[in-house]
């Protein structure tokens, strides 16, 4: 729960964006740390974005502590009969000028955060984004929008690049959504990164890989190739574990890390180590999350052939049985063979996302 004062709890409806493919991941974080959440859909913005819109009575504060997601908006408008023409642009225009749903939307942000916004007259912007193709351009779509808003008698309102009330317009083939966006570039950044890493996580990605092993209070939790420490950070930040065990080869990854976590998370270890031959003792490890070599990057498909069988047969040394296993890749091929040359690692779910343009996979095993 988020702290300070209670905030009046009125059912909203709520939308939470991740990258492509995690949005069924952060769909089952949103439905077992927000009490009362009902999911109402789960769907991809193309390949641009994955999307959950759900229903929520709490505290509006509470979806922003949410780990697997990159931004919280709140819903404003829809329409489901989109017009197929240019007759869109004024449907449009319209639907930001009318919906009431767009005053209770901004009235919230700015409950949560007042200073969203401005003083006397509100500053906001619009992005557009479109699904499948229309006769008319992007950005044609957000200026019906900003004109729409600019009618609203409700506020008066002054159009600004940054620092106001961000509307967001998404279209699909006959179906327009307008939401307003409740967080803000802490959610998706976070603020622990002081050091980077080329080819590291972003932040609720990590979050994603650890919120999979189903973390448990007793976690001996272990990312062998822990890069900038990202996935580390967020295991610790999705609650109570016994200890955190990072490494990697590279002696550069083992520095960056060891930034970024400083004094915090303890009881914390980082190691420099080859990943095939780990230090340490059998069945020791009760979860384990990893960023494979994607072999572009960092890495080569080649290579990948070696180390992907070798890694998996150290993970199953130091996994104890029924520990969870959950490996990102976007050498899918490799990892699926090595998976299925490997019997002691059993795939129970997959996940096929898109990581900066790549089309990759989330597979969740479990040592037997």
């Amino acid at each position: 729960m988020a702290k300070g004062a209670a905030m009046p709890s009125t059912r909203h409806i709520y939308i939470a964006q991740t990258q492509p493919g995690f949005e069924a991941i952060a769909a089952t974080e949103i439905a077992q740390r927000l009490d009362g959440a009902h999911i109402l859909d789960v769907r991809p913005v193309a390949d641009k974005n994955g999307m959950v819109r759900f229903a929520y009575t709490g505290d509006p504060r509470d979806p922003l502590t949410l780990r697997t997601v990159e931004d919280i908006f709140v819903a404003a408008a829809e329409t489901r009969d989109l017009a197929p023409g240019f007759a869109a642009l004024r449907q449009l225009e319209h639907l930001a000028t009318t919906a009431p749903g767009i005053e209770r939307a901004i009235r919230l942000v700015r409950l949560v955060d007042p200073r969203r916004g401005g003083e006397g007259r509100i500053h906001y912007r619009v992005v557009a984004r479109q699904v499948g193709r229309a006769p008319y351009r992007r950005v044609d779509a957000q200026i019906a929008v900003e004109r729409g808003i600019a009618a609203r008698p409700d506020h008066r309102w002054r159009l600004s690049a940054d620092g106001g009330i961000e509307i967001w317009l998404t279209q699909w083939p006959g179906e327009a959504l307008l939401m307003v966006r409740l967080s803000d570039e802490r959610m998706r950044h976070r603020t622990y990164k002081v050091e980077h890493l080329p080819a590291s996580l972003r932040p609720a990605a990590a979050a994603a890989l650890a919120w999979l092993t189903s973390p448990r209070d007793d976690d001996v939790f272990l990312d062998p190739m822990c890069g900038a420490g990202t996935i580390l950070i967020e295991r610790a930040h999705l609650g109570r574990y016994r200890a955190l065990i990072g490494g990697d080869s590279d002696p550069d990854a083992v520095a960056t890390a060891r930034a970024n976590i400083g004094s915090r998370y303890q009881p914390i270890s980082i190691h420099e180590w080859d990943a095939r031959q780990l230090p340490l003792d059998a069945g020791s490890v009760t979860a384990l999350a990893v960023n494979l070599p994607f072999g572009a990057q960092v890495g080569s498909v080649e290579e990948n052939r070696d180390l992907y069988p070798a890694f998996l047969r150290e993970a199953v040394r130091v996994l104890r049985p029924g520990a969870r296993f959950v490996a990102l890749s976007g050498d899918v091929r490799t990892l699926g063979d090595a998976l299925r040359r490997n019997n002691r690692l059993v795939r129970r779910e997959t996940y096929p996302v898109i990581i900066l343009g790549r089309r990759a996979v989330v597979v969740v095993a479990e040592r037997v």
